[in-house]
């Protein structure tokens, strides 16, 4: 598996494809949580005697937000699921279609496959997908919506054999 970077030298330019299935990660709205965090703090603090420690309280908003904004980036980096017709990318690697033969039945055990992406194991949450290779070897594709990724491949295997 490979790395695709739009325009890179050797590997496929996905800017004009289709996308069939996406899915990024996580949503950015989880950042609001620390901000918010603050201005609550900050206006029951305030009701009680002495006012608010409003430095406190924007420190402890920031440390959250920034706690948060690490979640998220990681999230959207290492949890991206996104397929064309020519590339299934899982986080940060890449899986040319080309190689992709068939899909397995959804109940078939995947423990033991190569799973695709990052990690070792499939995310938790996510729901597996197994795919059969050009090599003959079985891997691992993982969605958070697993039907919709497999009916996803379904349709583009179905629409390149026809």
């Amino acid at each position: 598996m490979t790395s695709v970077t739009p325009g890179t030298p050797g590997t496929p330019d996905r800017t004009d494809e289709p996308v069939l299935f996406a899915e990024s990660g996580t949503r950015p709205w989880i950042l609001v949580f620390g901000p918010a965090l603050a201005a609550v703090g900050i206006g029951l603090d305030s009701l009680a005697p002495g006012g608010a420690a409003v430095g406190l309280w924007l420190g402890v908003g920031l440390l959250v937000f920034l706690y948060t904004l690490v979640l998220v980036r990681s999230r959207r980096r290492f949890r991206r699921v996104e397929l064309t017709p020519s590339v299934l990318v899982q986080g940060t690697s890449s899986l040319p279609m080309s190689q992709v033969t068939s899909l397995r039945p959804a109940e078939e055990e995947h423990h033991g496959l190569r799973v695709l992406g990052d990690g070792p194991v499939v995310p938790r949450r996510c729901r597996p997908v197994v795919l059969r290779l050009s090599d003959g070897t079985r891997a691992v594709a993982w969605a958070n919506d697993g039907p919709a990724l497999r009916r996803a491949l379904t349709d583009l295997l179905t629409a390149r054999s026809s």
